[in-house]
């Protein structure tokens, strides 16, 4: 009769299961000791990017008791780059999970997961002592908000163009999707990451130091302004649940927002594909990823390799069967972002490390910035506000993006992004 390995470990010696109890016993009474001293010597994934650890400690060489904080990102030290100070832990990664994504955006700007150089000087970074602000810092709409302990950055529950993400269909099933620098970042608290860290454990810090939870209404006790409580041994959390803000409200405590890592795009962000819907995502960062979609029942994919740290190759095709490939590099010094995003929100800084207060939305969360023009963003493809002589050259490509319908002209609602009647479309959405 035929075994499975589950039926033969079944029917195995009782000297056998002694010795697998035993080991399993030692394995258990020694992870304490092996977490300061030997977990970090597993190189972390972050091909390919090197982690160059900017803090004094590691986990490997603590140089004593690893802060809590630090311990938080241990589950996934296989792919983080985790040092500390005697202010800040640092973290660095590649801005990609361990988990699928894309799968079940329903509405979708054409961004496909890419790997950014979140390492060094461009690491993320969060205060060990969080500095508790009795008015409360403002949030931004544009850029991080908070890090999620498997090193996913977390935005503001709106897009910068003021749209609710979630429930515009715009995340995939694990609460995330890509920006313009086709950088994949969540919008609501990852609860999925209990699963890994366990329940009643932190799955995200807010950029103030001040850790974010999953919801637990049996537990949780009414929350402030912010989004947040003090909870029995007087220790400040966030709340992350399923409803408006989602995560915060404000920051309760100083944030940095003029450090936070800048990310560089490869290629210039597209419009929204209206009705695409994402069926499917695979691969690898060694092998290349595919990502596949339908429109009105028929199938299109994007299919992309990183060839090096900088270059990237497409190959598109479309549900109507056409198929062309692209190559894109990023350029020294560029970004994704317009002025103000790269790190550094929009309007006057304050010692509360806030926004000013006109980023702070009103009630309903309803307050956009003012709205870009589609031509000029379709022209500047290297973000750096200027249209140089080689963007020009390259105008009549650059602008055929616009060109939703494909009939080889621009209409005053493709050119403006806006819908007939002066009504805002749906072109700027992140």
């Amino acid at each position: 009769m035929k075994t499975t390995p589950l039926d033969s470990e079944k029917q195995g010696s009782p000297g056998r299961a002694r010795r697998a109890l035993v080991a399993t016993i030692v394995v258990i009474l020694a992870c304490p000791v092996l977490i300061p001293l030997a977990v970090a010597a597993i190189a972390p994934q972050l091909s390919p990017y090197a982690a160059e650890f900017p803090g004094n400690h590691t986990l490997e060489k603590p140089g004593g008791e690893i802060p809590g904080l630090a311990r938080a990102f241990v589950p996934f030290r296989d792919r983080l780059g985790i040092s500390w100070d005697d202010e800040f832990v640092y973290l660095e990664g590649n801005g990609l999970p361990d988990h699928p994504m894309m799968k079940g955006i329903t509405a979708w700007q054409q961004q496909v997961p890419l790997p950014h150089d979140f390492t060094g000087a461009n690491r993320f970074k969060l205060p060990l002592k969080p500095e508790y602000l009795e008015d409360p810092g403002e949030l931004t709409l544009i850029g991080p908000i908070a890090i999620a302990v498997n090193g996913i950055p977390i935005f503001h529950a709106l897009t910068q163009s003021g749209k609710d993400a979630y429930a515009g269909g715009e995340l995939d099933e694990w609460g995330g999707h890509c920006g313009r620098a086709d950088d994949y970042h969540y919008h609501i608290a990852p609860k999925h990451l209990e699963a890994t860290v366990g329940e009643g454990n932190p799955i995200a810090f807010a950029l103030d130091g001040y850790p974010i939870y999953a919801a637990d209404p049996s537990k949780d006790k009414p929350l402030d302004a912010c989004h947040g409580y003090f909870d029995d041994e007087g220790n400040y959390r966030y709340v992350g649940e399923l409803k408006p803000p989602y995560v915060m409200s404000y920051f309760r405590g100083k944030a940095d927002l003029d450090d936070r890592p800048p990310t560089r795009g490869v290629r210039p962000f597209l419009p929204p594909l209206r009705g695409a819907e994402i069926t499917g995502f695979e691969g690898s960062l060694a092998g290349g990823f595919e990502l596949t979609y339908e429109v009105d029942g028929r199938t299109g994919s994007v299919a992309y390799r990183v060839t090096d740290a900088d270059r990237v190759d497409f190959t598109f095709r479309t549900p109507d069967g056409a198929v062309r490939e692209e190559s894109h590099e990023r350029r020294a010094g560029g970004s994704d972002r317009p002025p103000g995003e790269g790190g550094r929100p929009p309007g006057p800084g304050g010692e509360n490390g806030r926004g000013g207060p006109e980023r702070r939305p009103p009630d309903g969360g309803e307050r956009r910035p003012p709205r870009p023009d589609p031509l000029v963003e379709a022209l500047d493809s290297n973000r750096n506000g200027v249209i140089d002589a080689e963007e020009l050259e390259n105008a009549e490509n650059l602008l055929r993006k616009l060109d939703i319908d494909g009939d080889g002209q621009l209409s005053r609602e493709e050119a403006t992004g806006r819908k007939p009647g002066g009504e805002g479309g749906e072109r700027r959405q992140r």
